[in-house]
C-alpha cells in the first residue's frame, strides 16, 4: 500500500551506503547511511513525495531497529494480545479525571495524551520535526518503578548509529475532536491540535500518535517506508547546543507544564505501572 523508499540512490548524487533490513511484516527496507544535512532533507522529501497520494509521512527517532519490529508499548513482550487489549480498555475506562477543570480536553484523545506522558497504549509516538526525531535517535533511556511510579533517565546514546524511521499513514480525513484524522488502515492524532497548550510537552516535541484501526494487529512495521542511518557522533554534531533540543525543553518540568502537573496529581497510582506504565517522572 505505502511506497517504500528503496531506490533513493537513483535520485541523488550523494552515493549513500545501504543496508537491507527485513521487517517483521516481511517487507524489506533499505537503511541509507546519510552523512549530509542536504541529503537527509532530500530523502525525507522523496519519501513524502512518493506517498503524497496515499497519506502523510512522519518520523520516529530510535537508537536501534529492534530486529525490524515496530510494536506499540502495550503489546511488547505479550503473548495474549486480545486479553491485554481487553484488560487495558477496562483500565482506561476506570480512570476518572476531573475533565470539568480542563474545558478543551476531549476524552477521545485520552489514550494518546496519556501515552505521551508515559502510559503503555496501542499507539506509536511519531513527530513531524526531523530535529526532534534526531534527538530521540541520539538518546537512550532506562527506568525504574518505585511505588507504582516510573522514573525515567535519559542519557547520550552509546550506540554507533542513530536511526530515523519514516512511517506512513493514510489518516487524512479530519474528524471530531479537532486534531484526530482517520483513514482505512490508521488513525492519527496531532496532539498540538488535540490538547490545549498548558500541556506543554506535546507542543515542544511536535508530537503525533499513530494507531492501526485493527486493534489486535500488534505489528506496525508495514507502515515503515524509509530508514535513515546516521553515525551517532555526526548526529550529535548536528544537534549542537540548541536550547530547543535540550532535555528540559523537550520534557518541561511540572513547574512549566501545567498539564503534566495535573496528570501527576490526578492520575491514579492504583493502575499497575508494570503492566500499563504510569505518568513518568524524569530523573537525573
Amino acid at each position: 500500500m505505502y511506497r517504500i523508499v528503496n531506490d533513493f540512490e537513483k535520485h541523488t548524487s550523494f552515493g549513500s551506503k545501504q543496508e537491507l533490513i527485513k521487517l517483521a511484516c516481511g517487507n524489506e527496507v533499505k537503511a541509507y547511511e546519510i552523512l549530509s544535512i542536504h541529503e537527509i532533507i532530500q530523502f525525507i522529501g522523496y519519501a513524502k513525495y512518493r506517498n503524497k497520494s496515499i497519506g502523510n509521512v512522519y518520523f520516529r527517532g530510535q537508537t536501534d531497529l529492534y530486529g525490524g519490529n515496530m510494536i506499540p508499548s502495550l503489546f511488547r513482550n505479550v503473548k495474549n494480545i486480545p486479553k491485554v487489549q481487553s484488560s487495558f480498555s477496562r483500565s482506561i475506562k476506570s480512570v476518572k479525571l476531573d475533565y470539568r477543570r480542563i474545558e478543551t480536553f476531549d476524552r477521545a484523545i485520552l489514550e494518546p495524551i496519556l501515552q505521551h506522558y508515559g502510559l503503555k497504549t496501542p499507539w506509536i509516538d511519531v513527530v513531524d520535526n526531523i530535529w526532534v526525531a534526531l534527538w530521540f535517535a541520539l538518546h537512550e533511556s532506562k527506568s525504574i518503578i518505585i511505588n507504582n511510579r516510573e522514573y525515567v533517565h535519559y542519557y547520550d546514546s552509546r550506540q554507533e548509529y542513530a536511526y530515523i524511521v519514516l512511517m506512513a499513514s493514510d489518516a487524512t480525513t479530519a474528524v471530531e475532536p479537532h486534531g484526530v484524522y482517520e483513514g482505512k488502515q490508521t488513525t492519527v492524532v496531532d496532539l498540538r491540535k488535540g490538547t490545549p497548550s498548558f500541556f506543554v510537552r506535546p507542543h515542544a516535541q511536535h508530537a503525533y500518535m499513530i494507531k492501526k484501526n485493527e486493534l489486535l494487529d500488534a505489528d506496525y512495521s508495514d507502515l515503515i517506508v524509509g530508514i535513515i542511518k546516521i553515525p551517532t557522533s555526526l548526529g550529535q554534531k548536528w544537534i549542537g547546543e540548541s536550547d530547543f533540543l535540550k532535555l528540559n525543553s523537550l520534557f518541561p518540568s511540572p513547574h512549566f507544564d501545567s498539564g503534566y502537573k495535573y496528570l501527576l496529581k490526578h492520575y491514579p497510582e492504583t493502575v499497575s505501572a508494570k503492566n500499563y506504565g504510569s505518568i513518568q517522572i524524569l530523573s537525573d
